[in-house]
């Protein structure tokens, strides 16, 4: 099997020969490989990363799976750079470049530059200043030589030294314009909330912009054209645009991403030593979410229908109304706490949680709402036990409650049943019931796992909602003019964020003459009926897409795990990124570009 290989020559006519591509060596020997090099400033450089980048995660708590993470794509990019590196050492110790060769190996390189005399042929001449089309099959070379180009062209058009500045400016200004209150939360909120969801914002219209323009421009002013008359299918032309813009768009959220962990990092230090406990324990950390197994009431909630259809004034309503209805009655009452009366949870957090939570901190996140409209700007008094019901040790507390929002509170370590279970009892010690929604009512969140890897995987979802958004760019520009296409772009990513409007017309059965206060629907219609088809895919997609929310997860310290992340890659990217980037596809084939404009 041939590569590329790099031959130069001192004035002494002295030959050294340099392998082109990704070098393992350099990739395992990092900082080592450059010095040995003799590159002393790469090399210290190198080293001097290397050391920071575990000092960080080391003082985050992100654990040693995220620093030989964070060490591999560090030599992963040295051994990409190995023929740069190894051709800075050559040119210093005064060699020059003469010519690139195809070879088994170093010495059947210059058998080949002997054979002509030692005379470069002059195809040999060409000097390739990428590394990846030696790497990459040649079917995929085109596809690379696209993605190189779109890249050039972003930074032709200065969009990444504007992009870039206003993302420093928003991760930088942002938190220094808006002063936190010292708590933990208020710090969150600004470092971590506003700082990622206007990174997000920034990076997702920045792509749809480049994705539009880079596409329909260069068909507007005949660019493509002309890049359509090479050896490369369209196919590849398209993918490769989004494989460039995605390589912009991973480079630019790792450098903005890095900025915000470092001031998290930095500025926690300037809380008050309680608020940075709390921030140790309840934000800077990958908490996974214990809930009760949601009850089997369907059961029930048919024997409950049959019996209320059998009566007369019911039997004439809508069974789908009716049998909602009953559900929701069901439910309402496993959700209701009556005053002075108890609700028990019983929580499964694994086999080994007795001996691995042990010792680790545990909170109660609570919901509740109450359905007197006098007490809701009142707090409501509860009694607390918690550990196994037979035992003697149980810790019992009482507390002060607002309904309508998510309340934590820490919970004694310790409590764990032998068999991986923690029983939690609550009792209404107001005057007024209370209702805890069976969906999200209560939850316990204990450790597990650091913050810095955590935070890792939340910019990879971030990454994934990128690459959606660039083939959604690229599908609108693959038949359409820039700012038509741009203008169809913008109208899907409003539809994206429209989820309400599509849950009342899938509730409602139609968008025409439905819906009446019993809930009876008036109009059966060829188009209620294709609306809630329709409507109701668009909604599942989007609820797909939108149940992948990091800077929540991130800001309330809740681990993201890797099955999140390579599940949200599957249906953000693969699915339904795809989807858009085979329609997109089909069209920019068949579309004809040399029609007259």
């Amino acid at each position: 099997m041939t590569r590329r290989f790099e031959i130069y020559q001192d004035a002494e006519n002295h030959r050294l020969v340099v392998p082109c591509g990704f070098s393992p060596t350099a990739a395992v020997l990092d900082w080592i490989w450059a010095l040995w090099l003799r590159l002393w400033m790469e090399g210290l450089a190198l080293f001097i990363v290397n050391g920071l980048t575990t000092y960080l995660l080391f003082i985050g708590g992100a654990g040693w799976v995220a620093g030989l993470i964070v060490q591999a794509v560090q030599g992963i990019g040295v051994g990409f750079a190995a023929r740069k590196l190894r051709s800075m050492s050559a040119e210093r110790r005064g060699y020059s470049y003469l010519c690139s060769v195809d070879a088994v190996d170093p010495a059947n390189a210059l058998s080949k530059l002997a054979a002509v005399g030692g005379v470069p042929l002059p195809e040999w001449r060409a000097r390739r200043l990428s590394s990846l089309p030696d790497l990459a099959p040649r079917g995929l070379q085109p596809l690379l030589a696209v993605a190189r180009l779109t890249l050039k062209a972003a930074f032709h058009f200065k969009l990444v030294l504007v992009l870039l500045g206003l993302l420093l400016a928003a991760v930088v200004a942002l938190p220094g314009m808006i002063k936190h209150d010292g708590s933990a939360q208020g710090f969150t909120q600004i470092l971590i909330t506003y700082t990622l969801s206007a990174i997000t914002a920034l990076l997702g219209f920045a792509t749809l912009w480049l994705a539009c323009g880079s596409l329909a421009r260069e068909v507007e002013d005949f660019t493509m054209q002309l890049v359509c008359t090479k050896p490369v299918a369209r196919w590849q032309i398209w993918l490769g645009k989004w494989l460039g813009i995605m390589v912009l768009n991973i480079a630019l959220l790792a450098v903005s991403g890095f900025t915000v962990y470092m001031l998290l990092l930095a500025k926690s230090r300037g809380l008050k030593p309680e608020q940075q406990q709390v921030l140790r324990e309840e934000v800077l950390v990958a908490r996974k979410s214990a809930k009760e197994a949601p009850p089997q009431i369907e059961s029930q909630v048919e024997q409950l229908f049959q019996e209320r259809i059998r009566q007369q004034a019911v039997a004439s309503m809508d069974r789908d109304f009716v049998r909602k209805q009953v559900r929701e009655q069901l439910k309402a009452s496993l959700q209701y706490v009556r005053p002075g009366q108890g609700r028990r949870w019983v929580l499964d957090l694994g086999a080994d949680a007795a001996t691995r939570l042990k010792n680790q901190p545990l909170f109660a996140r609570v919901k509740f709402y109450t359905p007197d409209y006098a007490g809701m700007g009142a707090a409501f008094d509860f009694g607390w036990e918690v550990g196994p019901p037979e035992g003697h040790q149980r810790q019992r507390f009482m507390n002060n409650l607002a309904p309508e929002s998510f309340i934590s509170f820490p919970l004694e370590p310790g409590h764990i049943g032998a068999d991986g279970k923690l029983t939690i009892d609550v009792f209404n010690l107001s005057e007024k019931p209370v209702l805890f929604p069976l969906e999200d009512g209560f939850e316990v969140l204990y450790r597990e796992g650091g913050f810095g890897l955590n935070f890792a995987r939340g910019l990879g979802i971030i990454g994934c909602w990128l690459g959606l958004l660039a083939a959604v760019g690229l599908f609108a520009a693959s038949k359409l003019q820039f700012n038509v296409a741009a203008f169809v772009s913008l109208a899907i990513l409003v539809v994206g964020l429209s989820s309400g409007t599509l849950k009342q017309v899938v509730e409602q059965g139609g968008v025409i003459g439905v819906g009446t206060e019993e809930g009876v629907v008036t109009k059966d219609s060829f188009i209620n009926r294709g609306s809630v088809v329709v409507y109701g895919g668009m909604r599942w997609v989007i609820d797909q897409i939108a149940g992948f929310n990091p800077v929540d997860s991130l800001s309330t310290g809740r681990s993201i795990t890797w099955t999140q992340l390579g599940t949200a890659f599957a249906v953000v990217v693969v699915l339904t990124g795809g989807a858009f980037a085979g329609a997109g596809i089909f069209i920019f084939t068949r579309r004809e570009l040399a029609a007259p404009q």
